[in-house]
């Protein structure tokens, strides 16, 4: 191949990466995916084949289905801060630092309260609720920064998104010589 079409094809092949998988794997397969998208393509190719597209994004899909954690899980951790299980803490460091986080949490946010607004039939203008969803979203961008510090360390995650590393100390080992031993009575 061309370079400008190994180029065109990489970029291709890399928007459809982006689209179907969370960055956690792009970071760490994503080089492998790409090499073997570029090992398929048959010389003068553009852009991937359907079926290789069709191939990655259903992959992807799975990968993001088979990581999401389950519905009694998320619905707390989205409503009330609620820590997810061990299990699911590489799931909750991509959707604290992915892109529109503080939007999401926000809609949910407006969506429950506006329930119970709607529920509770209340007396409220029509505009209170936008009004209330202004404020916050205002207020939520000042300290937006802070929000993914303090969440990434509930997860044991530094700011920019790597793990604490864990040192396990190892147990003190003395050789056994005469003075350590007990006498058998």
């Amino acid at each position: 191949m061309t370079p400008d079409i190994t180029s065109a094809y990489e970029r291709r092949c890399h928007l459809l990466m982006r689209l179907a998988y969370p960055p956690r794997f792009r970071e760490f397969r994503g080089a492998e995916l790409l090499s073997t998208l570029l090992d398929l393509a048959e010389p003068g190719q553009h852009h991937p084949t359907m079926r290789d597209c069709v191939d990655v994004l259903r992959g992807g899909f799975m990968l993001r289905l088979r990581e999401h954690p389950p519905l009694w899980y998320w619905l707390p951790y989205q409503m009330f801060d609620f820590r997810l299980p061990w299990r699911y803490r590489w799931w909750a460091r991509d959707d604290i630092q992915g892109r529109f986080f503080l939007e999401r949490r926000l809609i949910f946010g407006a969506l429950i309260y506006g329930l119970y607004f709607a529920l509770a039939q209340s007396t409220l203008p029509y505009w209170i609720p936008g009004l209330m969803f202004g404020v916050a979203y205002l207020l939520s961008l000042l300290t937006k920064a802070s929000m993914r510090r303090k969440r990434l360390a509930k997860y044991e995650f530094h700011p920019d998104g790597t793990s604490y590393v864990y040192v396990p100390r190892s147990p003190v080992v003395r050789p056994a010589n005469e003075a350590d031993e007990h006498p058998p009575l």
